[in-house]
């Protein structure tokens, strides 16, 4: 059948055309082919406008359109309805919470935002949504990458080397820190936005330390740091505490010695029991890694562990001053409670010690390896305790 190029297109011919052009093959001797050369159209689509019209979608002559009758749905069928709808508006009842703090911004932003969600939520619905429409939005995921988003890939490659270092406990704040240590000049509120964009958050929470009860102690070690200036030196002030760690079915305890100069830990001792005997080989490290001079300050709770007499005859021989918090106001030891905190937040919460000398080890690789040599304080300007102790000295 040969080709029939008439140059013309579907939509010039009207309703009451295409309905008479029908109407002439229903003639007599009429054929389709026959009846489309004389009006100049292709027989092919002569041949649709005659299903059309069949089916009622071609109605010059005033008929009805035909109904198409309602199917029975079986139960699953229409349990399925029921659920598509209810997903549908439940997406669009979720929606409006997502888009709410971006309605404002810009174009861009608000593409990236369809970028981000588009496996969640329809392109078309956020479109709506946000009053962008779909062209512009596949027109934007066309376009070369800007110089901007370039510079942020490059800065979240560096920013994720900097966490996974950081045994995955830094925050924006240290991180930040870092890079400018690192020659990277940028805001922080840029690595805030990039660490949230790839799901990088500080392995640190919220620790509750269990209270233990209550004593009665004597009333002669008072709190003479408080009164105190803050060191300007090592070996002035040192701070003491004692912690719980869960190790399978029992509890260790742990004691700590820092420099509350420097906050490196000087020593360290962990014992299954809480005894005076954890305190004591705490202290005896503190002393062989230090030699300090006399006049030192040595602060600590009120328990039991520090106000032993074994424990106060041995600050005595190094000639060292007691102190203790007041009644009461557990924070006079702040430093320790941070230090627990970040001890526990960090190590401890994250991961499983399978047996007391697993947990020795990991305690003293992050103690002596991590927390003293390459974790940021932001109480020493953003730098590692050692780090700390060595321009102090270079001054």
């Amino acid at each position: 059948m040969p080709a029939y190029k008439t140059g013309k297109k579907t939509q010039q011919y009207t309703t009451e055309f295409k309905a008479t052009a029908v109407k002439l093959t229903h003639l007599a001797g009429a054929t389709v082919k026959g009846v489309a050369e004389s009006l100049d159209i292709h027989p092919f689509m002569l041949s649709r406008w005659r299903k059309d019209y069949r089916e009622g979608k071609i109605m010059s002559d005033r008929r009805r359109k035909k109904l198409s009758k309602p199917m029975n749905l079986s139960e699953n069928e229409k349990i399925a309805e029921l659920q598509k709808k209810v997903k549908q508006l439940e997406l669009e009842n979720d929606l409006p919470k997502k888009v709410a703090t971006i309605r404002r911004g810009g174009k861009s932003t608000k593409f990236r935002f369809i970028s981000q969600f588009k496996q969640r939520f329809p392109i078309a619905m956020m479109c709506r949504f946000l009053k962008v429409s779909r062209a512009g939005y596949y027109a934007f995921c066309k376009r070369k990458m800007s110089r901007h988003k370039l510079i942020d890939d490059q800065l979240a490659y560096r920013i994720k080397q900097i966490f996974t270092k950081s045994r995955e406990t830094y925050g924006s704040p240290r991180v930040h820190a870092e890079l400018k240590r690192s020659g990277i000049y940028t805001s922080r509120k840029r690595v805030a936005r990039l660490m949230r964009e790839h799901g990088l958050k500080a392995r640190c929470s919220r620790v509750y330390i269990k209270m233990a009860k209550l004593h009665r102690f004597y009333q002669s070690i008072k709190n003479i740091r408080k009164d105190m200036p803050k060191p300007t030196a090592v070996n002035e002030q040192w701070a003491g505490d004692l912690t719980y760690i869960r190790q399978g079915n029992r509890w260790l305890y742990l004691a700590v010695v820092i420099d509350l100069y420097s906050r490196k830990v000087i020593g360290w001792s962990m014992n299954h029991r809480k005894t005076t005997a954890v305190t004591m080989a705490s202290l005896q490290m503190a002393f062989r890694n230090r030699k300090p001079q006399a006049g030192l300050v040595f602060h600590t709770d009120r328990g039991a562990e520090y106000r032993a007499h074994e424990v106060q005859a041995l600050l005595s021989n190094y000639g060292v001053t007691p102190s203790m918090n007041r009644p009461g106001h557990c924070t006079d030891n702040a430093e320790m409670e941070s230090f627990f905190h970040t001890l526990k937040g960090e190590l401890i919460k994250s991961n499983h010690f399978s047996s007391e000398w697993d947990l020795r080890d990991k305690v003293a690789g992050y103690v002596q390896h991590f927390y003293n040599r390459f974790r940021l304080h932001s109480s020493l300007k953003y730098l590692s305790p050692v780090e700390y102790e060595g321009r102090a000295k270079e001054a």
